[in-house]
């Protein structure tokens, strides 16, 4: 059997990637276009939260704001697709519920996490860790940093990791925009910094 007759035999590959994405910022897309080549992905699915499980606070923009700004973010990009599914579900947002349903939605195809290294890190403290491992692949972003410790590694999940250093931060944005300071150019999808700036979520 050929790589190709093998790879059609797995069905296509599907990447996960959940967020407040409060806002999306160009570090996100870089994260799932590096793991879209790294990976052969054949698509990326983004699914902003109602409210994560591990922030306390509620999201700056609304529901509706940040759905918009992701939709922007990606409408040019042919292997990337937003869904509102966790806006329709129970609060907090966990992700094995997420990963079930999708799960049962793309029968036959193989199904991933994408996530950041902070999270990568405490993964074992989610809600449902081992049932969430069984559901999915995770695929880490760790960062492009001199003795970053990417190797380390949870038992019974299976992860691939893929670099980048963009230094773009939605908590760093939010700050500059509540401020008044201009963000730094290249942290924003173009018509996502005129979103904001027309409908300004985040200034007091």
């Amino acid at each position: 059997m050929s790589a190709e007759q093998q790879s059609e035999q797995e069905g296509p590959r599907i990447a996960l990637f959940g967020g407040t994405f409060d806002p999306v910022h160009e570090g996100h897309i870089e994260v799932a276009a590096r793991a879209v080549e790294a990976l052969s992905l054949d698509r990326v699915i983004f699914l902003p939260c109602r409210q994560s499980p591990h922030k306390e606070a509620a999201a700056g923009a609304s529901e509706a704001q940040r759905l918009e700004m992701l939709r922007l973010a990606t409408r040019d990009l042919p292997w990337a697709e937003v869904s509102d599914w966790e806006y329709h579900q129970p609060i907090p947002s966990f992700s094995w519920r997420t990963a079930e349903a999708f799960q049962e939605q793309f029968a036959g195809a193989k199904l991933s996490w994408l996530m950041g290294w902070d999270q990568w890190v405490v993964l074992p403290t989610w809600n449902r860790f081992s049932y969430l491992a069984e559901l999915v692949e995770f695929i880490v972003h760790a960062r492009e940093v001199e003795g970053e410790p990417t190797a380390i590694l949870h038992e019974g999940a299976r992860v691939e990791f893929v670099s980048g250093n963009h230094p773009a931060s939605s908590s760093a944005i939010r700050g500059m925009l509540v401020q008044g300071e201009p963000v730094p150019a290249g942290w924003l999808e173009a018509q996502v910094e005129q979103y904001l700036n027309r409908n300004r979520p985040y200034r007091q």
